[in-house]
């Protein structure tokens, strides 16, 4: 006598309606947060030109402001860049310096702005591997200045490297030689930036994959880093 299957366990087994929730929470949760952070901030950027085009047209159009608010951006790049009119905002840069308050800010926004969007004279120079203590294995690093002249008395082989905190906007900087860091030349700082600040989750760089270490001029091997 073969065993006659229980049509009821059967259904049970098809019908998984909290396999199907998590699912479409895992799917539906991302998109929607995206589409409210843009609509969310698309809506403020919009606000900012709102007096203005209610007085001039006494209505308000939607999107007007977002285009506005584009076509200043490139008008105040289009003026920085010109020889003519680049005094400006060097005015404005030192008025801003001047003052004790605001210089704090404005220099820590400056300078996180141009870090981010990869400023020409600031940023992270290259990304680089940082052994830590025992055996705790490597964290990733941004290497952000290559010499550390103002600071003679900690030695002329010294550099300065940002590790970035997962999860969150912040990090420490280390002062370190430079033959105790791994350099990733396959790596760009973007996303070695990426990475770290993922804690790791998601897509990893296909260079940062196939090779996790690669070793500066006169130190180890790629395959094998030495401390």
């Amino acid at each position: 006598m073969f065993p006659v299957p229980d049509p009821k366990s059967a259904i049970q087994r098809r019908w998984h309606p909290r396999r199907w929730f998590l699912q479409g929470l895992l799917i539906s949760l991302p998109i929607s947060l995206t589409v409210y952070v843009v609509l969310t901030l698309g809506s403020w950027v919009d606000s900012i030109f709102a007096a203005p085009i209610q007085a001039l047209f006494g209505f308000d159009i939607p999107g007007l402001g977002i285009l506005l608010t584009l076509l200043s951006i490139l008008g105040v790049g289009l003026l920085a860049s010109h020889v003519f009119t680049a005094w400006i905002f060097d005015r404005i840069n030192a008025l801003l310096e001047r003052i004790p308050v605001l210089h704090s800010l404005y220099s820590t926004i400056q300078e996180t702005v141009e870090l981010l969007l990869g400023g020409k004279d600031r940023g992270f120079s290259s990304a680089v591997l940082l052994r830590q203590g025992g055996d705790m294995g490597y964290i990733i690093g941004l290497v952000t200045r290559d010499s550390l002249a103002e600071m003679p008395s900690i030695g002329e082989d010294c550099i300065a490297v940002f590790i970035p905190m997962s999860y969150g906007i912040g990090g420490f900087t280390c002062i370190v030689p430079k033959e105790k860091v791994i350099a990733l030349p396959d790596l760009t700082p973007q996303q070695a930036l990426r990475f770290a600040m993922a804690g790791g989750v998601g897509s990893s760089p296909r260079h940062l994959r196939e090779k996790p270490y690669s070793s500066t001029p006169g130190s180890a091997s790629a395959d094998q880093p030495q401390p």
